[in-house]
Formats: structure tokens, C-alpha cells, sequence
């Protein structure tokens, strides 16, 4: 409504004023190109996924008027294992701007159609079962980390693989444009709150920025990481001194809406849609204690066991000056008997010799 608006402002202004006419058409071609661009229109041999709906199929298609599918490695000269035909011949063709890839009837036939009525055979699209998955990833390890806990300091992102891309490509979807992102990534911290921005530094320094989630990633290439994901600082304080990011589980969450494919699958029996339109991953923090904090010790418990003492009597210790012995007489032991005759004898013979 707002740009119908505008438009018709515009208008007034071109007519009013002749020489401003360059310029309203300028600003009309600029405010309206985002109405303008759609992920409906594909181009021949396109791959399109189960769950799409109002898709103009109008090109991929032609002059064709049935599709069939032949399963991977089978005789495409023999009937095909399923058809079906999109516009009968001089009947209201309108479907085919507006098809959906149905669960039901899509739902194990994954791959190349063809257009049966004409040859030699052709693709017409590529039907593609959604596929969508997101982690937690560690840019410095450079691994998945879902599920783990980390430190705070680490240098976290998410991590997107989904087959989906391809509908954000131009040669695919030739109407698209920037804007055209079906993604939505949500973050929320331990507390369940969703987190819109993440800060690199504490509130009031000069070097911190402020920066927005990646919540919108247009993402035509995978696998996809969170852009600016290394600002986010988990030791960020508030202007309070406060941690602004607690320690605990964070949680990210991804959704896919490709051309209403969520309410598509909702109408469908098919209920199971777990890795096709969403996803989540979480990851949990863990702040490092402080440099300056000491650790605590519990004192041991000493237990004290009942000692059995022995006494023993000794005599008392004279303090009285110590005497030394005086000189002793010395004593010989006695020399045996005949030794001693010897002795007489010799010293008999000693003495008669000097008499003589």
C-alpha cells in the first residue's frame, strides 16, 4: 500500500512538473524493483523442491504437456516408472503459472522429469528434496561443536549446509533479486531470549562495535558461515559492569519458507519435516575463572588415634664436675712356666760367664 502511495505521488509530481520526469521515473523503477523480483519463475531444467507451490512452470515447460520420470540407471526407452500430465491439449493451461511440487505426489521421485510427448527427450525440471542443516562451528578448530560445551573465548559461528541454494541462483530463478532470501536464523542465549545484535567489547569503550545478528543470510552457495560471527565478544559488559552474556546453552534455529513450503507441507499427510524446513543447533559456554581468583582448598580432616606411651626409668644424670683418672700402674699378664725356666737358665749362664 505504501508504494501504490508513492507511486501515485510520483505521478502527481511528473505531471506537474515536465522536467522532472527523468527523475520520477528513476525513483519509480528503484522503489518497486524489490515488488518486482520472485523465486516463482524457473527456467528450463531448474532444480525446484518438494513443497513449492504457485510455481510458473511456464518456461521449463514449452510446447510440453506431460512430464515423466525415469528412476536413476533405468531403460528410458521403456515406459516410465510414473507421468503426469500438466496441461491437456486446448484445455485451460493457467496451472502452470501457478504449480505446486506436491508431497504427495512428488514424495519418492526425486530427480530429473522429462517431457514424455516430445522427442528426444528433454529435462524440464529437477525435482530436489529440501534439505537443511546448521551447527555450532569453531572458526579457530575449524570443527562442528553442536552439542558441546567451550570455552567462552571461542571463536563461534553457525554453519549452514542445505541443497536450497539453488533457488537463490539467477540462471535458476531469472526473476530474483536480492531480497529475495527465504532463510531466517534466530539466536537465543540461556535464558530463551533472542539475541538481535552482538556487542565485540564492553558498553563505553572506544573499540567496541555493535553489530546486527545474520539473521536473513542469502545464502546461494554452501555450506554458509555467519558473517561477522568474530565480533561477537562473550566477556562483554554492560554499562552496569554486568556480563551481558551469561554462561549457559545457546541455541540457533533455522527456517526455510521457499515459496510457502511450510504451509504446503502442513496441508500434506506427510508430516515429518524434521531437516527440511528447519533445523537447530546449540552449543554451551563456559567462562574460564579469573587470573586473580585463588583456589580454594578444604582443609584435610586429621584424624587422631590414641597413642600408647612406654617409660622407662633411668638414673638420674650427675651435673657434678667429671674427675679425671690419674696415672695407672700397668700390669703385664704372666708368661707360662717353661718360658720362665728359660729365662732362669740363660740368665744362670749370663752371670757364671762374667765371674769367670
Amino acid at each position: 500500500m505504501n508504494d501504490i502511495i508513492f507511486i501515485i505521488r510520483v505521478l502527481k509530481l511528473l505531471f506537474m512538473h515536465g522536467k522532472y520526469i527523468l527523475l520520477a521515473l528513476v525513483a519509480i523503477l528503484f522503489f518497486t524493483s524489490p515488488v518486482l523480483g520472485s523465486l516463482t519463475k524457473i527456467s528450463s531444467g531448474s532444480p525446484v523442491f518438494i513443497g513449492e507451490s504457485n510455481l510458473d512452470i511456464s518456461s521449463a515447460l514449452l510446447d510440453c504437456h506431460t512430464i515423466a520420470w525415469w528412476a536413476n540407471g533405468s531403460d528410458m526407452t521403456k515406459p516410465p516408472a510414473k507421468n503426469l500430465t500438466i496441461a491437456k491439449v486446448g484445455q485451460d493451461t493457467t496451472q502452470v503459472f501457478h504449480y505446486t511440487i506436491s508431497p504427495e505426489v512428488f514424495t519418492g521421485y526425486a530427480g530429473n522429469w522429462y517431457c514424455e510427448d516430445k522427442k528426444p527427450l528433454r529435462v524440464v525440471f529437477e525435482v530436489r528434496e529440501p534439505q537443511l542443516e546448521i551447527r555450532a562451528w569453531d572458526l579457530d578448530a575449524d570443527e562442528d561443536v553442536t552439542g558441546k560445551t567451550v570455552p567462552s573465548s571461542s571463536n563461534i559461528t553457525y554453519r549452514i549446509d542445505t541443497n536450497l541454494y539453488s533457488a537463490l541462483q539467477f540462471k535458476n530463478r531469472p526473476n530474483i533479486n536480492p531480497l529475495d532470501s527465504f532463510f531466517k536464523v534466530n539466536l537465543t542465549d540461556p535464558q530463551g531470549k533472542g539475541i538481535s545484535n552482538v556487542y565485540s567489547g564492553s558498553y563505553g569503550a572506544a573499540s567496541t562495535q555493535i553489530v546486527a545478528f545474520d539473521s536473513s543470510p542469502y545464502i546461494s552457495s554452501s555450506p554458509y558461515f555467519w558473517k561477522n560471527a568474530n565480533v561477537w565478544n562473550r566477556e562483554s559488559r554492560n554499562a552496569n559492569g554486568e556480563k551481558i552474556y551469561s554462561d549457559g546453552t545457546y541455541t540457533f534455529m533455522v527456517v526455510q519458507n521457499l515459496n510457502h513450503v511450510q504451509e504446503t507441507y502442513a496441508a500434506s499427510s506427510i508430516k515429518d519435516v524434521s531437516g527440511k524446513t528447519s533445523a537447530s543447533a546449540r552449543v554451551s559456554f563456559l567462562r574460564t575463572a579469573a587470573a586473580t581468583s585463588l583456589p580454594t582448598s578444604t582443609p584435610p580432616v586429621i584424624t587422631t588415634l590414641p597413642i600408647a606411651f612406654t617409660q622407662t626409668v633411668t638414673e638420674p644424670v650427675s651435673l657434678e664436675p667429671t674427675t679425671m683418672p690419674g696415672p695407672q700402674k700397668t700390669t703385664y699378664a704372666s708368661f707360662p712356666p717353661w718360658i720362665v725356666l728359660i729365662g732362669f737358665v740363660i740368665a744362670g749362664l749370663i752371670m757364671g760367664k762374667k765371674r769367670v
